[in-house]
């Protein structure tokens, strides 16, 4: 976070000067995307897995370029054109390990180096089509559920004004116990209590400080495993498509990209179910608990977990 305050800081500066390239596009993005914030440990993978079963949807796997393009974008906006969108198609790079998709830049730095609409916008519109395309999917919106976004959502609302936001909401103590139980291997600081506890903290902070300039919808991870129908037909309305029952048949076709294989997510090879919906109370040892309750409480109470 001291990186990412130090980069905004950075921008404000450079911004007292003139930009030669525009965030947004003149002539607008097709179909506007949606992007899903979250803590992570919420349901955002099976999410991911449920919208791309709509037709209209494509849903990449989680990458974790998209903050930094923007800041990079304003900081290197004095480039040449074709500099700037190395510094941005740079970040797709496999060995960058900023995604994890089947993807590199070679697939559309040539259409970025001569397209005449010059926006950040645009770049970033391109890149997830483009990478659509590649799998040959047919879909009209694209949306991103990745959770690490959730710190860029100032960046990102700014470069996407006009798209839909959703956060998805889980209980504090679950998403502390889910992120334990993944351990210090994959999950590095966020596998200890107290620091998955202010994780999760910063990233509901974060969704009120959004809701006070932008439009939100809050979907509850409970809910929708609890209801799923409801739920999602709920989350259709506000992405402006029909609710389709086959969203619910997410399980049964699962991608062959390696972070689908992992095994916290193995629910997503399983139908939707509120089995793991106070998981803390099995899995959280009561020392832990008591470390992080007084950390969590006025928060939990807020949403009424507690």
């Amino acid at each position: 976070m001291r990186r990412i305050k130090l980069a905004r800081t950075l921008q404000q500066l450079t911004g007292l000067f003139p930009g030669k390239y525009p965030l947004h596009s003149k002539v607008g993005t097709r179909n506007e995307p949606f992007f899903v914030f979250g803590s992570g440990r919420n349901g955002s993978t099976m999410l991911n897995r449920i919208l791309n079963q709509h037709p209209a949807f494509f849903l990449p796997s989680e990458q974790y370029f998209l903050g930094n393009s923007i800041i990079k974008f304003r900081l290197y906006n004095f480039l040449i054109w074709r500099d700037l969108v190395k510094i941005i198609a740079g970040e797709l790079l496999p060995a960058t390990g900023s995604h994890t998709w089947s993807y590199g830049p070679d697939a559309v730095i040539k259409d970025l180096f001569h397209t005449s609409d010059k926006s950040l916008q645009y770049v970033v519109d391109r890149i997830f089509r483009s990478y659509g395309e590649s799998r040959e999917v047919q879909f009209a919106r694209w949306g991103d559920t990745t959770p690490m976004n959730t710190r860029y959502m100032p960046e990102i609302t700014d470069l996407f004004p006009k798209a839909k936001y959703i956060f998805l909401l889980r209980d504090g103590r679950d998403v502390v116990a889910s992120y334990q139980k993944g351990g210090k291997d994959y999950l590095g600081e966020l596998a200890a209590p107290m620091s998955a506890a202010r994780h999760w903290l910063r990233s509901v902070a974060m969704y009120e400080q959004m809701l006070k300039k932008t439009d939100i919808l809050l979907v509850r991870y409970e809910k929708l495993v609890q209801d799923p129908e409801f739920e999602l037909t709920r989350l259709c309305q506000t992405l402006d498509v029909e609710y389709d029952p086959g969203l619910l048949d997410f399980h049964l076709s699962t991608p062959q990209e390696a972070l689908y294989q992992e095994p916290q997510h193995a629910n997503i090879r399983r139908p939707i179910s509120g089995s793991s919906v106070g998981n803390w109370q099995r899995t959280l040892a009561k020392e832990d608990l008591d470390m992080i309750m007084p950390l969590l409480q006025d928060t939990l109470a807020k949403y009424g977990y507690v």
